[in-house]
């Protein structure tokens, strides 16, 4: 699977991506030349997680607040 555009990203989709990666490392089938890719693209996909994780808190405690 090749890295995803940004537009078409969701937290569900980079999670899916983070674990297929994830089994190719530890199941080493991935080749020298890739491994690099791959957690380049690892990186990438955490970070945009992160920021997901981050600003659904963030909507969450405005929602909440709004209540009281």
């Amino acid at each position: 699977m090749k890295a995803m555009k940004e537009k078409e990203m969701t937290y569900e989709k980079a999670m899916e991506r983070l674990e297929e990666i994830s089994l190719q490392l530890e199941n080493n089938k991935l080749g020298i030349d890739q491994i690099a890719g791959c957690l380049k693209e690892a990186k990438t996909l955490a970070a945009f997680c992160r920021e997901q994780l981050v600003a659904t808190e963030e909507d969450v405690r405005k929602i909440l607040a709004e209540k009281e």
